[in-house]
């Protein structure tokens, strides 16, 4: 298979066009069964009828493994809100409805929202058992929930193309409390754009009747669980967040 141009990077992945396809090529030696489950994710979220690009294949190229999926020919609603910031509200009210629109699905996955989280802060190596023992405590008092959670909704993984908007990246997708996946959300973007994560919590919480303080009660272990991805610039923030919590 031919792979024509870098259409996307990643921290595990490089995505080419090919033809009509858009490929994901893994680095080499990841992890085999990662992308048979990603492959999987996908193709799950397919038949719940939200638009997302369709997947193929999984595939060898070159003893890295790839995944062979629809190419979708538009730009990120991030970079849609850079071009032009006097519409950056009605870019996260629309982003908002896509995200409601996600939570309104019924989805048997493999993971669970708190299942992931409670994993991911019990091996944290960055949090003390202190720490971790406070977090697990936070976790088990909030909500199970069975929305479908997307788990990494933020603006570059939504992609506007002739007026119609695509949702991707869904392998950190489970079935949870809507208010978490929310709350993600809302922490991604106080990490690297705090206005952004403040106008969104004010129109999402305006939008679905809830209480900030019911979304924000996920922060703390959502940022433990964050912790764990160890992106060194954010270890700082997120720590703050979690100190906060236990005084």
């Amino acid at each position: 298979m031919e792979l024509d141009k870098v259409i996307g990077t990643g921290a595990q992945a490089t995505v080419y066009s090919s033809e009509n396809y858009a490929v994901k090529l893994f680095k080499e030696n990841y992890n085999k069964t990662d992308v048979f489950y990603e492959a999987l994710i996908n193709s799950i979220i397919e038949n719940t009828q939200l638009r997302v690009p369709k997947t193929y294949e999984v595939l060898s190229i070159d003893n890295q493994m790839a995944i062979k999926m629809d190419y979708i020919k538009g730009e990120s609603l991030f970079n849609c809100i850079f071009k032009d910031e006097d519409s950056t509200e009605a870019y996260m009210k629309q982003m908002i409805r896509i995200q409601l629109e996600i939570h309104s699905k019924r989805v048997y996955l493999p993971f669970l929202l708190k299942d992931k989280l409670k994993n991911k802060i019990q091996g944290n190596e960055n949090l003390s058992i202190a720490h971790k023992e406070n977090m697990l405590t936070l976790l088990n008092d909030l909500p199970e929930g069975n929305e479908l959670c997307h788990g990494d909704f933020h603006g570059y993984n939504i992609l506007v193309c002739e007026g119609e908007y695509w949702i991707i990246d869904w392998i950190d997708s489970t079935t949870g409390c809507a208010d978490g996946d929310a709350c993600r959300t809302y922490l991604l973007y106080s990490l690297y754009f705090p206005e952004l994560a403040e106008m969104y919590l004010m129109l999402y919480c305006k939008e679905t009747g809830k209480e900030k303080e019911r979304i924000l009660a996920w922060l703390p272990v959502l940022a433990a669980a964050r912790l764990s991805e160890n992106i060194g610039n954010e270890e700082e923030k997120l720590m703050s967040i979690i100190n906060d919590t236990i005084k």
